[in-house]
């Protein structure tokens, strides 16, 4: 069971000033199968039962004056994630809680220059953990700060566009990072793309603090990302495939016989993407088809929980002035391990339908719904925590 909440409050000061204050609230509980926790005595629970809690709010600033853009963001978030037996309590000794607030600020300029812009900006996050979250015996903080500068140019059918940060992390020092693309509209309506970038993905503090299992000697994943495509309008089909590649260099693992995160491995991850979007009559068409290679680049594994192949397809329409959507989601075989007998598992892939229909009440105010996995398909994304059945989410908006 899911409940969500969501309100937005937007107001124009000046003709060059605005400013918004934004919130979302979400709220799930659901039920897995769960194994025996072993305490001092023995068997003193058995946790089957997933809480999370979270909520999310940011305030900022928008200034816009002919070419200059400005924009300055803060927000605050708090997640609770809690695993537990019913019977035992929420705080009892089988029980597992993750309790992490973050707070972010965010300031983001852009210009106009010939045919595009150059952005540049700042952002700074700040973490906070509290004891029991991930096993930590105390509550920790990770500090980073960002600095980012991009540029984007239209050269008659060539359009260029690159980027770069760096990151000066509380944990890990400073870390540099850049992309870069290049497009190239060869016939009109038809265009071939190229990109190249970098980018890193600091560890965890329960992966560096945790007393059990941690390791602060641990390195960020530091990876390197390629990617080609061609897209185009043919007969009024919009369409679009692409390749990419990406190779993780220090990626980070968990060896179960020392029980502690380390340094080690190499991926390598590369797939196919095809999209389509086209209309008949009164109907929308969104189609798309995934194939994805995950394997380990040292003993050719494939990575577990991923699918190779999925296929998605979404279809539109109105009737009188109700909106309605319908959501057809294929996710392919899955393979995992049972953490009881450490063996390898093969999950089968699933369908899976969504339902959706809007109406607008008034001019401001529109309600939504939603049936969420319409067949009530019983499935697993990771071994051993049933996913949730059908869900019904009703939700609405108004702007004044």
């Amino acid at each position: 069971m899911s409940k969500s909440l969501f309100g937005s409050v937007e107001q124009q000061f000046t003709d060059s000033v605005s400013g918004f204050v934004r919130g979302f609230g979400y709220d799930n509980r659901s039920a897995y199968d769960g194994y025996d926790h072993y305490g001092a005595t023995g068997i003193d629970g058995r946790p089957d039962t997933r809480q999370v809690y979270s909520q999310n709010w940011d305030t900022g600033l928008r200034y816009n004056q002919g070419i200059f853009q400005s924009q300055l963001v803060a927000g605050y978030g708090r997640s609770k994630d809690q695993n537990y037996d019913p019977k035992k309590g929420r705080y009892a000794d089988s029980a597992t809680m993750d309790d992490v607030k973050q707070y972010t600020t965010q300031w983001l300029n852009t210009v106009e220059v010939g045919h595009d812009n150059i952005g540049a900006g700042l952002d700074w996050q700040k973490q906070k953990t509290q004891a029991g979250t991930g096993y930590l015996e105390k509550g920790y903080e990770q500090r980073n700060t960002g600095v980012f500068l991009s540029a984007m140019q239209q050269f008659n059918s060539v359009t260029l566009e690159a980027a770069a940060r760096n990151d000066d992390n509380s944990n890990f020092g400073n870390h540099a990072t850049w992309q870069t693309s290049a497009a190239w509209e060869f016939i009109d309506g038809y265009r071939i793309i190229g990109s190249y970038g970098t980018a890193y993905k600091a560890p965890t503090m329960s992966q560096i603090h945790s007393k059990d299992y941690g390791n602060p000697d641990l390195k960020p994943e530091e990876s390197k990302q390629w990617e080609g495509a061609f897209e185009g309008l043919t007969a009024d089909v919009n369409w679009r495939l692409s390749g990419y590649r990406n190779d993780i260099d220090n990626m980070i693992d968990y060896d179960p016989h020392t029980e502690k995160y380390f340094n080690e491995g190499k991926v390598r991850i590369k797939g196919v993407e095809a999209t389509a979007n086209f209309d008949t009559g009164p109907l929308a068409h969104t189609l798309s088809y995934d194939y994805v290679d995950a394997r380990n680049a040292i003993t050719d594994k494939p990575l577990a929980r991923r699918s190779k192949q999925q296929v998605k397809y979404q279809l539109d329409w109105q009737v009188y002035d109700f909106d309605w959507g319908l959501t057809y989601h294929y996710l392919g075989t899955r393979y995992d391990t049972d953490f009881v007998t450490n063996q390898p598992v093969k999950m089968g892939g699933v369908s899976l339908w969504d339902l959706t229909v809007a109406y607008p009440i008034t001019s401001q105010l529109t309600v939504r719904g939603k049936i969420a996995n319409l067949f009530d398909k019983d499935y697993e994304t990771v071994y051993g925590y049933a996913t949730a059945g059908r869900e019904y989410t009703l939700s609405g908006s108004y702007t004044f």
